[in-house]
């Protein structure tokens, strides 16, 4: 599945399953290219929190978590990043608990 589908079948609410770190990553460069960040952001929160509750887990989304992480793909595409598979100079982008564990899993 190429970014761009992977994308389109997220921002609709169409993949049916959960999505993994790296495909976030990938989901955000496309949307913060396409749309800018104010947008891009609502609709990762949008969809993210959309498929959470879809798949039963709406208790795993952490709203300030995936707005920082929006934040920090941002910063890599103001520095020159054009893709997803710019990852490679940015392999810190990879680590998924880089910007800190999400909520649900601190209080466990």
């Amino acid at each position: 599945m190429t970014d761009g589908e992977l994308t389109d079948a997220f921002d609709a609410n169409a993949l049916g399953r959960s999505i993994s770190h790296l495909e976030h990553v990938r989901i955000s460069f496309v949307l913060l290219r396409r749309h800018g960040r104010r947008e891009a952001e609502q609709r990762i929160v949008e969809s993210t929190r959309r498929i959470a509750t879809s798949l039963g887990v709406a208790d795993r989304f952490d709203e300030e978590l995936t707005r920082a992480w929006v934040a920090a793909i941002d910063d890599a595409l103001a520095d020159g990043d054009e893709s997803p598979q710019d990852l490679r100079r940015r392999p810190e982008l990879e680590k998924g608990d880089l910007l800190g564990l999400p909520a649900w899993s601190r209080a466990v």
